[in-house]
């Protein structure tokens, strides 16, 4: 069986490469949101190679692609997710390539959502591919869940799926995310995003000095918390340990001081609005920030520690914009093991459990206590002109995958 397993992803494991080209040639920048496109591509892909599908599409644009391969015997159920929405593609005269033409050049490929997240996506695919022509030979289930309305953390995606399809919360998750294919990553930063909003009477610019000025106590409250990394608690020890471990990879992956900023609590000033003319005084000034801290730091802290900072202002107040605290998978889970060997045969290299700076929505699953992890190919530019990936990683992305699904669905079954 092994031999077999082997054979197929030597044969079929190159695909992704032309899979990714083909998602990014079908815009899905988000916003708007759009991604019929991409999901019809995605859906006629899993129905010519035989794999049940199903669209369901809660928004008219912003359609979900659910695809199923069912084994020959019970056992666990194990889910694949990627969301087909990306990143706006912003000034198109500052990319040297259409961003849209999953260009390859001197190995990189190119295309907005090329990271972020459809390398991550067509290598599920080919995975799925390959796991479809193994279904005999398997136990359980796997579910594959192709979501719209990730970027912008909105309702008709992941969340609806979760909500209305429960069953979609399977025994495991595995998501596509950029990682690297140096790292299995287990868990994510928390997150705690907020709008601040300062009112006053505000009066003419004349009476500067006289009239209470909306945009001057926001920038003393704004100082006020750029003392939260230094007052917010300790990283829990044991998390600290494995994330140590990878420390130099994380660094030369991702860039230097990333795993200083791992380990400790950050503040983001994200925007800030206020005023009306030059010659007022601002009535009202509104900024946006965003908390993110490892584990050992939760969004209660946060929340209490904030609103104590606020209170100290009487024209002001806040409003939580989004929360959720940092969840770790146990680096002692079968998922993350097996995940682990997996990695390190396929690539021939060492492989590093950590959590990632950024958020993906695996955090949906480890809420629940569900094993999740992440694991694609490194971003080069995300979100930011001339977007790509280096072509060579998307095969053994796509190997990790589809070895990791055999092996934890036949060894939950032993």
């Amino acid at each position: 069986m092994q031999n077999l397993i082997t054979a197929l992803i030597k044969q079929q494991a190159g695909m992704s490469i032309e899979i990714c080209r083909e998602l990014i040639k079908c815009p899905s920048e988000d916003p708007a949101g759009d991604t019929r496109a991409v999901a019809s591509y995605i859906q006629k892909f899993f129905t010519k190679h035989g794999i049940e599908n199903n669209v369901i599409s809660p928004h008219p644009e912003k359609p979900n692609v659910v695809a199923t391969i069912r084994g020959s015997r019970s056992g666990k159920h194990l889910i694949f997710n990627g969301h087909i929405d990306t990143f706006p593609v912003g000034d198109i005269s500052k990319w040297s390539v259409d961003p849209f033409s999953g260009e390859i050049k001197d190995g990189k490929l190119y295309g907005r959502g090329a990271a972020d997240m459809k390398g991550g996506i067509a290598a599920s695919m080919t995975a799925a591919l390959i796991l479809n022509q193994l279904k005999d030979t398997l136990p359980g289930k796997i579910s594959f869940t192709c979501v719209s309305d990730e970027e912008v953390n909105g309702p008709w995606g992941t969340n609806y799926l979760l909500k209305h399809y429960p069953e979609l919360y399977g025994d495991a998750l595995i998501n596509g995310e950029p990682s690297s294919v140096e790292h299995i990553r287990i868990g994510e930063k928390g997150i705690f995003q907020a709008r601040i909003t300062v009112n006053t009477a505000g009066g003419h610019g004349a009476y500067s000095g006289l009239k209470t000025n909306a945009i001057t106590d926001m920038v003393y409250i704004l100082e006020s918390l750029l003392s939260f990394e230094n007052e917010a608690p300790e990283i829990d020890k044991e998390v600290r340990l494995f994330m140590e471990r990878a420390r130099t990879s994380y660094d030369r992956v991702l860039c230097e001081g990333a795993m200083d900023k791992a380990l400790r609590p950050t503040l983001n000033i994200g925007t800030i609005t206020g005023g009306i003319m030059v010659n007022m005084v601002p009535e009202r000034c509104q900024a946006e920030i965003d908390f993110r801290f490892p584990p050992g730091v939760t969004c209660r802290f946060v929340e209490k520690w904030l609103d104590d900072k606020i209170r100290k202002h009487s024209n002001s107040d806040y409003k939580i914009i989004k929360s959720s605290d940092a969840h770790i998978t146990s680096v002692e889970e079968p998922l993350v093991k097996i995940a682990k060997a997996t990695a390190c045969e396929v690539c021939a290299h060492l492989v590093f459990e950590n959590y990632s700076l950024g958020g993906t929505e695996a955090v949906l699953w480890r809420a629940k206590g569900i094993p999740a992890i992440t694991y694609g190919p490194n971003h080069h530019n995300m979100g930011s002109p001339d977007e790509y990936i280096m072509a060579e990683e998307l095969p053994l992305v796509s190997k990790v995958h589809a070895m990791t699904a055999w092996r934890y669905l036949t060894y939950q079954n032993n």
